[in-house]
C-alpha cells in the first residue's frame, strides 16, 4: 500500500524481475520516470537501506519508491473558482466540466479554464500542483475530464487510456433517427483542409477512428445517442455524427445551421469506467446531464408528443 502519491511500495514475489531497474519498468516505469527517479532527487529503499537501478532483489524483500517532487509550470495560472470533484484520491482527480470553459489555455488566451481551476484546487489542498492532463473536452462539450495528480499515474493512465481498462461513454442529441439503431463507426479522421482547426473524414491521411453507438430514445425528429469513444481523435464523436447525416444539434460548426433550441453541441460526457492503475479497482464514475441539456431533453420529448 502506499501512505501517499509520492511512496511506492512493493513487496518482491517469486515471479518478479531480479534487479530494481527490471521490476521497475516491468511494473510500467517509462523511461522519463526511471531518469527523473535517477537524476531528479528520487530514491529507492530495499528492506530499509538505499540501492540503485542495478541491485539484485529476492523474494520477500521490501521495496519503498520515493519519487521525485515536481516543480509545477509557470504556463499555467492558478485561478480560484468551483471544481465540481466527482472522484479523487492520491493518484487522480476527475472533475465534472461545465460547457463554455475549455480543458488547457490557448497559447494565445489567459482565459480561465479547467487546468488554471484545478492548479488552484490542488495548492489550496497544498498538494503538487502540476497539470497532468488525462483526458480534455472541446470548449463546449460537458462532463467527466480526468487529471493526474503526479507524472507515474499519469504515465500509467496513458497506457490504458484507450483499452478496456478505461472506457469513456457519451450522450449526444442528434437531428433525425439513426439507422441502424446501434452500430460502430469506422471512419477515418483529418484535419480539414478548409480549416485547420476542424477535422473531417479522411481515408488517404486520416487517422482510424472507430466509435460504438446505440439510440437511447427518439423523439419526433431527433434522437438521444449513447456514445463509446473506442480511439481519442480530436472532435471524433461530432466529425462521425455528422458523417452519418446525424450531426450534434447545437454543433453549428458541423452542421452548419444555428438552433435556438441548443446554444452549443449537445455533447456530454456522462460515464467512465476506469480499473485504477495503482489500486486495481473498477471506478464507475458519472455526471448528470447539465441544466441545458435537460432542457433540450424536454423541448424535444414536447415536440414528439405535440
Amino acid at each position: 500500500m502506499k501512505t501517499n502519491n509520492r511512496l511506492l511500495k512493493y513487496t518482491i514475489g517469486n515471479d518478479d524481475k531480479k534487479t530494481v531497474r527490471k521490476f521497475l519498468v516491468h511494473n510500467h516505469f517509462s523511461s522519463s520516470q526511471l531518469h527523473n527517479l535517477k537524476n531528479k532527487g528520487g530514491l529507492i529503499f530495499v528492506n530499509h537501506k538505499q540501492r540503485h537501478f542495478d541491485y539484485k532483489i529476492k523474494p520477500g524483500d521490501e521495496m519503498l519508491i520515493v519519487l521525485n517532487s515536481e516543480e509545477p509550470s509557470d504556463l499555467i495560472e492558478p485561478m480560484k473558482g468551483a471544481v465540481d470533484i466527482v472522484y479523487e484520491d492520491s493518484y487522480l482527480l476527475v472533475v465534472n466540466k461545465p460547457p463554455g470553459i475549455a480543458s488547457l489555455p490557448a497559447k494565445a488566451k489567459d482565459n480561465k479554464t479547467m487546468a488554471n481551476l484545478v492548479k488552484a484546487y490542488l495548492i489550496g489542498k497544498h498538494e503538487n500542483s502540476s497539470i497532468h492532463l488525462v483526458t480534455r473536452l472541446d470548449r463546449n462539450t460537458s462532463g467527466l475530464m480526468v487529471f493526474a495528480k503526479t507524472s507515474y499515474s499519469h504515465s500509467l493512465l496513458d497506457q490504458i487510456l484507450h483499452t478496456d481498462k478505461f472506457q469513456k461513454y457519451y450522450l449526444a442529441m442528434v437531428y433525425g433517427h439513426v439507422e441502424p439503431s446501434s452500430g460502430l463507426i469506422d471512419l477515418p479522421i483529418g484535419i480539414d483542409p478548409t480549416a485547420f482547426y476542424m477535422r473531417t473524414i479522411d481515408y488517404k491521411q486520416g487517422k482510424e477512428s472507430q466509435t460504438l453507438y446505440e439510440t437511447v430514445e427518439k423523439y419526433r425528429d431527433a434522437s438521444l445517442m449513447k456514445m463509446k469513444l473506442l480511439t481519442g481523435r480530436t472532435h471524433q464523436i461530432r466529425v462521425h455524427l455528422t458523417a452519418i447525416g446525424h450531426p450534434i444539434i447545437g454543433d453549428d460548426m458541423y452542421s452548419k445551421k444555428v438552433d435556438s433550441r441548443m446554444s452549443r453541441q449537445a455533447l456530454h460526457c456522462y460515464e467512465l469506467k476506469i480499473v485504477h492503475p495503482v489500486t486495481k479497482t473498477l471506478l464507475n464514475l458519472k455526471a448528470p446531464l447539465p441544466k441545458d441539456m435537460v432542457m433540450l431533453e424536454g423541448v424535444l420529448r414536447g415536440e414528439s408528443n405535440g
